[in-house]
């Protein structure tokens, strides 16, 4: 080796291994930099994952608070409902009872085992008793509604208030004295041109003079059953007209076969004359 070589050598030699250990150092630290920063990286990723967990967590656990806070206030609302429910149910009960004995109707025994059961079906019951209710109070109210229409066409007191001059049956004859008639109704004397009402809910079948009568008013009432107003001043209704107890028929007169003011009053059943005095409710002065 010549003397330039072996310098040459000397000299190049320590600068190259003081770059090669440079080299070796920064690698080291890039390595350890890396790993610092991967376990850092690991580290920052676990704990969002964790806190990310932990607020999925809160975030549930308020959403069941909250729903079960929501199920206790309706469950509370539900079990108010239920109470009332019950209570009206006895109520409605206890009413229909009335109207059954009121309408000489017997009450069904089944809403009182209905509305006394319990248990887990107690809603569906509650449901039967109410629908079961609800069929029987119609029932009743419509054999009650039925019973107040009939009534209403059953006639009762008087047409006028006056004094009774004439009552049914055998009677003198008015006009001379002599013989004996039948007299199918009620002679009543009152003021002339006093109100007369008729005695029941019905129809006007006929309205116009007839006869001995008079000016006329027949009502048609219920089951073959009429009355009569007869020696009428004046007639204020009309054939074909609707009439509820206690509505004016005309006015107190003397008209066709009379003697001076009065009205004669008569009820036909089945176009059978009666004594009126069996509807009025009252005996004769």
């Amino acid at each position: 080796m010549s003397k330039d070589n072996r310098v040459y050598t000397v000299l190049i030699s320590p600068s190259r291994t003081s770059k090669v250990r440079q080299l070796s150092i920064h690698r080291n630290i890039l390595r350890t930099g890396a790993c610092i920063f991967i376990v850092a990286l690991l580290l920052v990723t676990y704990g969002l994952v964790r806190l990310g967990q932990h607020e999925a967590l809160n975030l549930k656990y308020l959403s069941v608070k909250s729903e079960n806070e929501s199920l206790k206030q309706t469950n509370d609302a539900y079990q108010n409902s239920y109470a009332r429910l019950k209570g009206q149910i006895s109520y409605v009960e206890d009413m229909s009872k009335e109207l059954a004995r009121s309408a000489k109707m017997e009450h069904s025994p089944e809403i009182d085992e209905l509305v006394g059961i319990g248990g887990p079906e107690t809603v569906v019951a509650l449901d039967k008793a109410a629908d079961h209710l609800e069929r029987e109070v119609r029932h009743i109210s419509d054999r009650l509604h039925s019973d107040v229409l009939r009534l209403a066409s059953i006639p009762r007191g008087l047409p006028v208030n006056g004094y009774i001059t004439d009552g049914f049956g055998m009677r003198r004859n008015p006009f001379n004295g002599e013989g004996r008639e039948v007299h199918e109704g009620l002679d009543i004397a009152v003021d002339f041109g006093t109100p007369v009402t008729t005695t029941a809910d019905g129809l006007v079948i006929y309205a116009a003079p007839h006869a001995g009568y008079g000016n006329l008013v027949i009502v048609y009432h219920s089951n073959g059953i009429t009355s009569r107003y007869g020696h009428l001043s004046r007639i204020s209704v009309e054939a074909g007209q609707r009439v509820r107890r206690g509505d004016q028929v005309g006015n107190v007169g003397s008209t066709g076969r009379s003697t001076g003011p009065h009205v004669h009053y008569e009820i036909r059943e089945n176009d059978q004359s009666v004594d009126p005095l069996r509807y009025a409710g009252q005996t004769h002065p």
